[in-house]
């Protein structure tokens, strides 16, 4: 994971990459149970989708909006952001992970890395990072309800 920015010194941001590389683990587990011919595994593919439902919500409710509002992330790149997050839901939703899919992920990844957590760390004030955790607690409140899926932006179903 990239950390030549300094953007981890910034605990949302830490938060979120601390994420990200929890999320790789998992993916690699099945993207190779898929590669070796046998079905994914059951624990860490709702280990996966559960993660990836709160990560999605931290995005896609906090980090994007504020970023959007400082006009660091276009419309057109929050759409492009939120079809990848939808894209990569689907393919767990059919139980279809493989290598192709997890670099898609990593990509994904790649981009929010390089692009936008150094974007926040230069430009947010702090309101916008005030913003940020408002929407952090709110997902990570989701920790202690029932699994089900989030409804929120754009998509119609997180990832």
């Amino acid at each position: 994971m990239c950390d030549h920015c300094g953007c981890r010194a910034y605990p949302r941001i830490a938060e979120l990459t601390a994420e990200h590389e929890e999320i790789l683990t998992l993916a690699w587990v099945l993207a190779e149970a898929e590669r070796a011919g046998e079905p994914l595994p059951a624990e860490e593919l709702a280990a996966l989708t559960r993660m990836l439902d709160i990560h999605v919500v931290k995005e896609e409710t906090g980090l994007y909006p504020e970023l959007v509002h400082r006009q660091d992330l276009s419309a057109s790149q929050l759409a492009e952001l939120e079809t990848e997050h939808e894209e990569i839901h689907q393919t767990l939703i059919l139980a279809h992970f493989g290598r192709r899919e997890y670099y898609a992920l990593a990509a994904h990844i790649e981009v929010e890395e390089s692009e936008l957590f150094p974007s926040a760390m230069f430009g947010f004030e702090d309101e916008d990072w005030e913003a940020l955790d408002v929407a952090f607690r709110a997902a990570d409140a989701m920790l202690v309800q029932p699994a089900q899926p989030a409804h929120h932006g754009s998509s119609t179903v997180p990832l």
